[in-house]
């Protein structure tokens, strides 16, 4: 059981439960003969409160039997399939104020109850439906607790029924969340019966839920917080801004995408929220306008985010009346310059982000005159060197047409924490002046041209998580001071001309290690058996390299790539003290890798993607038997090397592998029957081997029909009987040269006999199975009205036909 009261010492505070936003409100100052008075008051207050509080919890009654069943009726409404309420129970004795989720307060001399926080408590997270309290989760049971004020039940399954209208008749509610709870259709006008409400969110990204009118808002006058992004208010484009002017109390409105088409220019009456909102959120609706001139009223805004809104135009110089802004995001609009001068007067600015605009390539020098600015977001603008300011924290310049060196005085500033440079035309070394107690974490310099050596005191950067110096020109050893790097998380250095060996340190420094790529280098000699105790390295890039020797049997030890799971694995969203302001994707990570053939870039799924590429190296002998261990697997490539002996057995057992290369080598032996259980194998290729026997048929196998899986990699026929290997992969590049728009030659796959081929017939004349007849003629030849539509197209006559020695 909780309790709470209303305290005071120089300013009233209105109690919200821990877990709410706090709000303080100031009424008025009393004199200072009057504080002890006050105080003493308050106090007597207090400890009357205290003592009726201890009464309620040593009582023998708790909760009220009225509340106490109430609720256990709430419970049987619902589904509960994690059983989070498992402490409802109907025992005697048992009070409800003790049960998970519910809290009671003790303001009247009696116990009631006064909170349900029954929010989903991973709500966000992966899986998260899978914790979702499902049903009819405002059943009228709740009616019968009078005094509740506080209801969550955020992130839950209302299985996309519309928010009951009884939801206006909880009259004492203060605090209501029903945010990514699977609402559809309108929202009740009933909700503006809630005239004590304070906060309200109906933020609704997943799930669909419309509001035709906004007029319900006017009940709500003493609403603090308002959350409907998401929502669709397509509806109420004409009106919203008068709607929501109603709440004279607002400080905290939230419409992110609502799909509103209107912002008027001007307005026609008094601007309640003039001085009480403090954070404004309007981005990616489509207002296809200038900057509306009531803006330059909102003087108490923190925060002004108008992201993706087509708000064109230029930037007025009443930008300047919002002094105390901190937050300022304007990306993703049509803005064209010059920028005012008075922009650079926001001294408390901390947050800007100008991103994808028209406002020209070179950057005002009064930026500088941004003192508090600890994270600035640009691209396609050049920059002055003397941008590096003491107080600036996240630096995210990625995706511009910066040219020049990275300037020496920038490891001059230990507040450093973000530095994004990425894809731009830098050249010149990275800075030696690295220095110890430094709180930077996150460095990318990728996609630029960079070169040299990595200087030595960049192991200095002991709080270092994130380094990404791919796709430059570096050269020489990776640096020994490296592995004081400890807390490295991910490392790319693809792409580069790094020499030497695949340092034995990495093994036993980079502890907390997830991704090492270092593809497309020129490292050489062993790869150490000390990587294999990396236990949360998930994705290995060596590919194109000269390493040699063999794959250590160390790399059976992979914890991370032994699960299967993905529920123990956090996303790789860079940590940055701005999400505590604004969340924001600027921090999201992104690593290019090839897999299914192809090159890709993972990035929102980056957290789930796990992978070995050892490809185009010079290793050598067996391919061990302990990579079957990593049964949570994506990706295994080991083609054009030098491996020998068969494919191990124990591959079968890697049952979540998409992709398997293991061609160009010199493997020996017949195919695993077992590889036709991995079902989910997509993209398999055994080419260029000196594989025996049979290939596997059945189950997953047999959805491959890729011509270049076998090719010159298995000697000997299908079957014992069937035709020969050379014979069937002569038929699939005949079939993938013309063109059958009738579907005649689906029979013809991979693991199939082909002289079970439709139209193939084989002959055995001289001991062997040959290929003798194709009888590919249009089986509507003699039908003029349908001719056409069965015929094969294109090279019929194509040089894959003079394999067939025999025909």
């Amino acid at each position: 059981m909780a309790t709470a009261w209303r305290r005071s010492t120089l300013c009233f505070r209105e109690r919200w439960p821990l877990h709410h936003p706090q709000y303080y409100r100031c009424y008025y100052q009393l004199p200072a003969d009057l504080v002890m008075l006050c105080w003493l008051i308050m106090m007597a207050f207090f400890l009357v409160e205290v003592a009726g509080v201890l009464e309620g919890r040593v009582s023998s009654e708790g909760c009220l039997p009225r509340e106490k069943d109430a609720l256990l009726l709430y419970k049987a409404a619902i589904e509960d399939p994690s059983d989070r309420l498992s402490s409802w129970q109907e025992a005697q004795g048992d009070d409800c104020c003790a049960w998970t989720g519910v809290v009671c307060y003790n303001r009247t001399g009696r116990v009631r109850v006064a909170e349900l926080n029954l929010q989903n408590p991973i709500g966000g997270q992966l899986n998260w439906w899978e914790y979702s309290l499902r049903g009819e989760l405002l059943h009228p049971s709740l009616l019968s607790l009078s005094h509740l004020q506080s209801l969550n039940l955020s992130f839950n399954d209302f299985e996309a029924t519309q928010i009951p209208p009884l939801v206006g008749s909880l009259h004492k509610l203060r605090y209501l969340d029903l945010s990514e709870s699977n609402f559809s259709g309108n929202i009740p006008l009933h909700l503006g019966n809630l005239t004590d409400l304070r906060y309200l969110d109906l933020n609704s990204y997943y799930f669909p839920i419309v509001s035709q009118s906004l007029d319900w808002l006017s009940g709500l006058s003493s609403l603090i917080y308002l959350d409907m992004s998401y929502l669709d208010l397509s509806a109420a484009s004409h009106n919203w801004i008068s709607a929501v002017n109603m709440l004279p109390s607002l400080q905290h409105l939230y419409l992110f995408d609502c799909k509103i088409n209107n912002i008027p220019l001007s307005l026609s009456f008094h601007l309640n929220l003039s001085t009480s909102l403090v954070d404004l959120n309007l981005g990616f609706n489509n207002f296809n306008s200038s900057f509306p001139n009531w803006f330059w009223n909102l003087t108490s805004l923190s925060s002004l985010q108008l992201s993706e809104c087509e708000i064109g135009g230029m930037l007025p110089i009443e930008i300047g009346n919002l002094i105390s802004l901190t937050h300022f995001d304007l990306s993703l609009n049509l803005l064209s310059g010059p920028l005012p001068d008075t922009l650079w007067k926001l001294k408390h600015l901390k947050f800007l982000d100008l991103n994808h605009n028209l406002l020209g390539n070179s950057l005002p020098m009064g930026i500088m005159n941004l003192s508090s600015l600890s994270t600035l977001h640009l691209n396609n603008w050049s920059l002055p060197p003397t941008l590096f300011t003491p107080k600036l924290q996240h630096l995210i310049l990625s995706h511009n047409h910066i040219n020049g060196s990275i300037p020496p005085n920038i490891c001059k500033f230990h507040t450093f924490r973000h530095l994004n440079l990425s894809n731009n035309q830098i050249f010149g070394e990275i800075p030696r002046c690295w220095q110890k107690g430094s709180f930077i974490r996150y460095i990318n310099l990728g996609n630029n041209m960079v070169f040299g050596e990595i200087p030595s005191s960049l192991g200095n950067l002991m709080k270092l998580e994130f380094l990404h110096l791919n796709n430059n020109n570096l050269k020489g050893h990776l640096p020994s001071s490296l592995q004081n790097c400890s807390r490295l998380l991910i490392v790319d250095f693809g792409d580069n001309k790094f020499s030497g060996n695949i340092p034995s340190w990495i093994g036993q420094s980079w502890q907390r290690l997830r991704i090492l790529r270092l593809s497309s280098n020129m490292f050489n000699g062993n790869i150490d058996s000390q990587l294999g105790y990396l236990r949360d390295l998930q994705i290995i890039d060596f590919a194109n390299n000269k390493l040699s020797g063999t794959i250590p049997h160390s790399f059976g030890n992979f914890s991370t790539m032994i699960s299967s799971s993905v529920e123990l694995l956090p996303s790789f969203d860079v940590p940055m003290e701005i999400l505590e302001v604004v969340e924001t994707c600027s921090g999201s990570e992104s690593i290019t890798l090839v897999t299914k053939g192809d090159q890709l870039t993972f990035s929102s799924i980056l957290y789930l993607v796990k992978s070995i590429d050892l490809s185009n190296n010079e290793l050598t002998y067996e391919i061990p038997e302990e990579l079957g261990y990593l049964v949570g697997l994506h990706t295994l490539n080991l083609s054009r090397n030098y491996f020998k002996g068969k494919i191990p057995d124990s591959i079968s057992k890697m049952s979540s592998l998409e992709t398997l290369d293991l061609s160009f080598n010199n493997l020996s032996g017949v195919i695993p029957q077992g590889l036709s259980q991995l079902n989910a194998l997509s993209h398999l290729n055994l080419s260029y081997n000196n594989l025996s026997g049979n290939i596997p048929s059945g189950n997953q196998l047999q959805t491959l029909d890729d011509v270049s899986i076998y090719i010159a990699g298995v000697e000997g026929r299908v079957s014992s009987e069937g035709c020969l290997q050379r014979e069937r992969d002569a038929l699939l590049l005949y079939k993938a040269a013309i063109k059958d728009p009738s579907g005649r030659l689906s029979s013809w796959r991979a693991q199939v006999d082909c002289c079970a081929w439709t139209d193939v017939v084989c002959h055995n004349t001289t001991g062997i199975v040959r290929v003798a007849e194709l009888n590919l003629q249009n089986p509507n030849a003699n039908q003029d009205d349908n001719l056409w539509e069965t015929a094969s197209r294109g090279e019929l006559l194509h040089p894959s036909l003079l394999s067939l020695t025999h025909l």
